[in-house]
């Protein structure tokens, strides 16, 4: 039951294309019902109301103005268990203190997640040395797979792997590719369905002021 409730907790209602069952479609915000933390109106009323409660200085209100849904009150990740790593040491729901996280789920076979990786790896590189992280988690592929699709796209931001689907079922529930953001004390600040371009330099320098603060 305590899973059961996490997960609604992550189920928000944006209406971003974003794909689900192996194929690309619009979420239909008729389609799923609200609990208690899921916004009541459409993502781009919620997130003006989130914005207009907080100053304009103030860089993770700016996040609404680039797609992402602000929460009102940071969310405890629903993490129980080690996330494995493609490569070197899982990680576990303590190490996502520290710095900035950009936890992205996303799957091979996702015409959208393929095309923001590009922009995710630029990203990558361009806050290198900062209190910042990025943890792309595939959503319920084989590591081989995986492995295959990382190595010729040349990608090396870190991969973590959920290939039994159980935290993608509670983070990607509307669609992939899903993205949070985690602030250093480890709790969900925001989160978006549908890809973008993660490298844009307003996004960067939002990022970096949340890395330094």
């Amino acid at each position: 039951m305590k899973i059961r409730i996490v997960s609604l907790c992550f189920v928000f209602n944006l209406f971003v294309l974003g794909c689900s069952a192996k194929q690309a479609q619009t979420a239909n915000p008729a389609a799923t019902p609200n609990s208690g933390v899921q916004p009541t109106a459409t993502a781009s009323t919620t997130m003006q109301t989130s914005a207009d409660r907080q100053t304009n200085a103030d860089p993770v209100a700016a996040l609404s103005s680039l797609g992402f849904y602000v929460y009102d009150t940071p969310i405890d990740l629903p993490i129980t268990a080690p996330i494995p790593a493609l490569a070197g040491d899982p990680i576990k729901v303590d190490d996502f203190t520290g710095k900035i996280t950009l936890l992205n789920f996303w799957a091979t076979w996702c015409p959208p997640c393929r095309a923001e990786m590009p922009s995710i790896e630029r990203l990558y590189k361009q806050m290198d040395g900062t209190n910042f992280r990025i943890i792309a988690v595939n959503a319920g592929e084989h590591r081989s797979q995986v492995t295959s699709f990382i190595e010729k796209n040349k990608y090396t931001f870190p991969i973590y792997l959920d290939e039994s689907n159980q935290l993608s079922s509670i983070f990607a529930a509307r669609g992939l590719p899903s993205t949070y953001l985690v602030n250093k004390e480890g709790k969900v600040i925001a989160a978006r369905i549908g890809a973008m371009e993660y490298d844009q330099a307003e996004l960067i320098k939002l990022l970096k002021e949340l890395a330094d603060g």
